[in-house]
């Protein structure tokens, strides 16, 4: 700490200070000024540098390992799955650093570029070290924000992904889908096709989600994102039809498995809807009824940026890298406007 007084004997003005360094001493002492306003800035020099030596200090003594624990408490807030993905994705980080990364200042640019480098070698995809890359930008975000050092992650761009390839159905595949599907499972199909849910938002829809005198769900995606559908009459008689001859709860899920009393997993949809597709002939999975659900808007003329809503996409940007294809037909014949000008 800092302090200035008046000396009256030798008609000057002193600053004093006291600070302990991080190795336990301290250092202190006084300076003596003959005008005010060189002794105040004199003062404030003493009181920044204090403040950068305990920032040091505390700094150093934050082990890396103990702050990563500390963010896995702060993923807590994060969904089931992508708390465990990212997670064991910065286990993998943690694990790859050399044993001289002790501390959270020893943490480099270097070290995260060395080990996406490393899974590039590996052969990984754009996208998977794309996601690699998310959690650790994560991490180092937590890391600045709670101990205010630099973010050593600042600068590190994404690489360039190639474009999707997903399954798109057309709607005489939907339909062979459809009638290659075992009875139970044919209102799941329809209904996603209808709402374009993704498998676990489905999976985990509820009756307090459904609002069947509104005509609406209500879906919270990726990143905990709330998003409200509008139904179909489609997808409202099949609502309608699970509540038949059932005295259901809020808190009961909507879709249950062939013995009607647990809720249906992801692995039991993809395994009906799978083997639906493979009967047909297709290849696919409940994803491929979201893009036929997406498909079918665009071509029918909703604007994207509604289909992107619906979606739960973040950006308008995801949405338009999925459907190129579609927006590009759009696009066909349309500067015949333009003949004869």
């Amino acid at each position: 700490m800092a302090s200035i007084g008046w000396e009256k004997t030798g008609k000057r003005w002193r600053v004093f200070w006291h600070v302990t360094l991080p190795n336990g001493t301290i250092d202190k002492g006084s300076k003596s000024f003959l005008d005010k306003e060189t002794a105040d800035k004199f003062k404030e020099h003493c009181e920044k540098k204090e403040k950068l030596l305990k920032r040091t200090a505390f700094i150093n003594m934050v082990l890396l390992n103990d702050a990563v624990d500390e963010w896995k408490s702060f993923c807590q807030g994060y969904t089931e799955e992508t708390k465990r993905l990212y997670i064991s994705e910065a286990d993998r980080f943690i694990s790859y650093l050399p044993d001289t990364v002790i501390y959270i200042s020893d943490l480099t640019k270097f070290h995260i570029n060395n080990y996406l480098n490393n899974l590039m070698s590996r052969g990984l995809t754009n996208k998977t070290i794309n996601n690699s890359l998310c959690v650790i930008k994560s991490l180092c975000h937590y890391l600045q924000e709670n101990y205010k050092i630099p973010n050593p992650s600042d600068g590190i761009k994404k690489l360039k992904e190639n474009p999707p390839e997903p399954n798109f159905l057309t709607k005489e595949e939907y339909k062979i889908v459809l009638n290659n599907c075992a009875e139970i499972a044919k209102p799941w199909v329809r209904f996603m096709a209808n709402t374009g849910l993704r498998a676990t938002e489905f999976c985990r829809l509820k009756w307090k989600n459904c609002d069947l005198k509104n005509k609406t769900i209500t879906i919270v995606g990726k990143g905990r994102k709330k998003r409200t559908i509008c139904l179909n009459e489609n997808a409202i008689e099949i609502l309608k039809n699970r509540k038949i001859g059932r005295n259901v709860k809020s808190t009961d899920p909507v879709f249950l498995r062939w013995n009607e009393k647990e809720g249906l997993s992801r692995y039991c949809l993809s395994s009906y809807i799978g083997k639906a597709c493979g009967y047909s002939g297709i290849r696919g999975g409940p994803h491929a009824l979201r893009h036929f659900f997406a498909t079918q808007l665009l071509m029918g003329g909703v604007p994207i940026i509604k289909v992107s809503a619906l979606l739960g996409h973040s950006t308008i940007t995801t949405t338009q890298r999925h459907y190129s294809h579609i927006l590009s037909k759009d696009l066909v014949g349309i500067t015949n406007v333009l003949e004869g000008l």
